[in-house]
């Protein structure tokens, strides 16, 4: 009786089921069958304060390829896992993402640190990685196509920061960088370069995250009075850096990272105007009109000349991820990631709306995407190359762009 009754059972479920299938419109069931692409963010830690740019642009990118009717007949379903802006934390989160959520790419990854400790592993298990962090180290060896970079590397921003000073004029300067692998791998490049147009580095101090005071620091390196001081740090950092130098009444010119200093106005905020009022940041950016970052800020709902630095890195990041998919009409990340550079270097169109870019591609037009961090290309080994940078001062509490950096 027992089987018999499971048996009955088993049919009922399976005519019901059967009969629900026949009645729900074929995009449903389409729907149901999602591909998932995993976003490693800094939603705590020291990259807390760019966590929540990454997923809203992440979200953007995800909402726009889906209602240009997804890749493959499919849609994206994105799934967020916090890294903690720590390794540790990073490597069980993206095991996670690999194992359990069954994602074929994961990006984001503002941290260099986080970057390199689970870049063995996406490369293992043939996921795709994109990521945020600059570290040299992040794109050497054999990626195998799999490793993207949708950010400057550390020495092209250390030579970046060079022409800047050097275009406003500055002869001496001193460093003080944050002990993090991006932030120390912009220096060397930095002093080589300001060196050879002729300025001075008078001192370098380093320093860690999340001292209770910077003074020392800020007294040893601002009372040699050099004209102008590189500070290599995040956005937490930089406030307190900025906030100390001017309690102590020093007037040397702060040159710091985009996202730092420039991020969604935020550092304004952490120190009020007057502290901000002077401050140089360089950040590669789309400095003229593109397309991609007006629809991304379009769709977050930002006015134009919003500078959102990382949100904009991830855009591209899914962006291009969809769009590789459907151009290699595969899942699998180690056919999909080869496509990366036909869809940005090739002597083609520009598109920068992605689902424009997604039409051409169905309807098979050449095309090149055109980003919106950056209208970039892709070298051999996963770094961007044809980037232009942003100078920017901050002037009554808004950053004003002062220059274009190549």
């Amino acid at each position: 009786m027992l089987s018999s009754s499971l048996s009955r059972r088993a049919l009922l479920a399976a005519s019901v089921a059967i009969t629900a299938s026949l009645a729900v419109p074929a995009l449903s069931q389409a729907d149901e069958s999602t591909i998932r692409i995993g976003l490693l963010a800094p939603l705590t830690g020291t990259g807390g304060p760019y966590g929540p740019e990454e997923e809203q642009a992440a979200r953007a990118a995800v909402k726009i390829i889906n209602d240009a009717g997804g890749v493959l007949g499919r849609r994206l379903e994105l799934v967020v896992a916090d890294d903690e802006s720590q390794p540790t934390a990073g490597v069980a989160a993206v095991r996670k993402l690999i194992d359990i959520d069954k994602v074929v790419s994961v990006g984001g990854v503002w941290s260099s640190a986080v970057a390199l400790a689970v870049k063995p592993i996406t490369l293992e298990r043939g996921v795709l990685l994109s990521v945020n962090g600059s570290a040299d180290e992040i794109t050497e060896g054999d990626n195998r196509n799999l490793v993207w970079r949708f950010q400057t590397n550390g020495r092209a921003w250390g030579e970046a920061f060079s022409k800047a000073m050097v275009t406003s004029g500055v002869k001496t300067a001193s460093i003080l960088v944050l002990q993090t692998p991006f932030t120390k791998s912009t220096i060397q490049p930095f002093r080589d370069a300001f060196t050879k147009a002729g300025g001075k580095v008078l001192d370098e101090v380093s320093f860690n995250a999340g001292q209770p005071s910077y003074r020392t620091e800020v007294e040893q390196v601002f009372a040699k009075k050099p004209e102008a001081v590189f500070v290599a740090a995040y956005i937490n950092e930089l406030s307190a850096i900025a906030k100390e130098a001017f309690r102590s009444g020093y007037d040397s010119t702060i040159y710091a990272f985009g996202n730092a200093a420039g991020s969604n106005g935020q550092f304004v905020k952490n120190v009020g105007a007057n502290v901000a009022e002077g401050v140089h940041h360089t950040q590669h950016v789309p400095v003229g009109k593109s397309e991609a970052y007006s629809r991304y800020l379009k769709e977050i709902g930002k006015p134009d000349g919003t500078i959102m630095t990382f949100g904009a890195q991830v855009f591209d990041q899914i962006v291009l991820t969809a769009l590789a998919i459907e151009k290699a009409r595969s899942t699998d990340a180690t056919r999909f990631g080869g496509e990366f550079p036909a869809l940005v270097n090739a002597e083609a169109p520009s598109i920068g709306d992605p689902a424009e870019a997604l039409k051409a591609l169905r309807a098979g037009k050449p095309f090149r995407y055109a980003g919106a961090a950056s209208d970039f290309r892709f070298a051999p080994n996963g770094d961007q190359t044809n980037l232009a940078y942003g100078h920017f001062v901050i002037k009554s509490g808004e950053s004003k762009l002062i220059g274009e950096i190549r």
